[in-house]
């Protein structure tokens, strides 16, 4: 049980330490474009939100652990996740304007982003399940 809860506290951390990370990214992104001012108020709301956003995202990879469930089943709940919790908030939070082509271009930008990091991953494990079993041999 312990371990559970060590995987999940795991998965809350790098969550809250990626939102972090992309919090800071932008701001600075912002900063160099000529953002001088942002209200105290703005920030804590925007890193909140931004983390939670990431616990969910970390928390969305559980599903994958779903062994009864196909990698494509899998696949198209996870993204459904990320996607469906992603677009409304960045829209509500005003991360994304609330434009048809904004949101077009956020959606075909998040596709492209979630397939390279989906396949990154599936070359990682494939790569680590054929050592383990090179080892077995």
């Amino acid at each position: 049980m312990s371990a559970q809860f060590d995987r999940i506290g795991a998965k809350l951390i790098t969550g809250m330490g990626m939102a972090m990370f992309y919090s800071l990214l932008f701001l600075g992104i912002g900063y160099a474009n000529g953002m001088e001012v942002l209200e105290t108020r703005t920030l804590l709301i925007n890193l909140v939100v931004a983390n939670v956003m990431g616990i969910i995202f970390s928390v969305a990879s559980f599903v994958f652990e779903r062994e009864e469930w196909s990698l494509l089943k899998q696949t198209i709940i996870h993204f459904i996740i990320l996607l469906g919790t992603f677009l409304p908030v960045a829209v509500w939070m005003g991360w994304v304007p609330n434009h048809a082509d904004s949101i077009f271009i956020c959606v075909g930008s998040f596709i492209i982003v979630y397939f390279i990091i989906w396949f990154a991953m599936t070359m990682y494990w494939k790569k680590k399940i054929e050592n383990l079993n090179n080892q077995l041999k």
